[in-house]
């Protein structure tokens, strides 16, 4: 009896457990689930390499370090090549290496779209990521690709598309691409 038993709540749990991940994958994977898995990721501490193609050198630019992001508004790039700097920002300021006095984000239109981008991805702030760019999403939680095109003409002038791709709640690449022919790739390691 107690085998029968056993059977029965082993069939019972195993069909529950088919039943929720067929429905798991019907679900459609939107911005809103995206942003909800982001914003649930325990660590927004991850390093990263990056690659600057810009016109008028010889060769890219590449760069290494690592970002972390405290909600609900602080961004801090620490980069380790070619050359040591901290970047802050917290709200709308910009603070360099040890600066106490920080200028204005609004200053620099593709910092605006930078930090915009990672506030209202990593916040899971849907409002203001789809406030400052148009959003278009594909893919599913295994594999998706986010693009930004920014809504503004004064972004527009610094940054013409943003590509983020990334599996679950992980970022995997970033690409940025501006007016005139400039990008940069940068890759979050694991």
């Amino acid at each position: 009896m107690i085998s029968g038993m056993s059977r029965l709540v082993a069939r019972v749990l195993w069909v529950g457990l088919i039943s929720s991940v067929a429905h798991a994958a019907e679900r459609p994977w939107t911005l809103s689930s995206l942003l909800q898995t982001l914003q649930h990721t325990t660590s927004h501490r991850v390093r990263f390499t990056e690659t600057n193609h810009i016109a008028g050198l010889k060769r890219p630019l590449h760069l290494r370090g690592a970002l972390r992001y405290t909600p609900p508004n602080t961004l801090v790039m620490k980069q380790s090549v070619p050359h040591k700097a901290v970047y802050r920002i917290v709200g709308d300021r910009l603070y360099v290496n040890h600066a106490t006095r920080g200028v204005a984000v609004s200053r620099y239109p593709g910092l605006i779209a930078i930090v915009s981008g990672f506030e209202g991805l990593l916040s899971g702030n849907q409002a203001l990521l789809t406030h400052d760019f148009a959003v278009t999403l594909s893919g599913d939680v295994g594999a998706w690709r986010l693009v930004l095109h920014p809504r503004l003409a004064e972004l527009r002038r610094a940054v013409t598309t943003v590509a983020i791709t990334g599996r679950g709640g992980q970022l995997v690449e970033i690409t940025t691409l501006a007016p005139r022919g400039d990008f940069s790739v940068m890759h979050i390691l694991p």
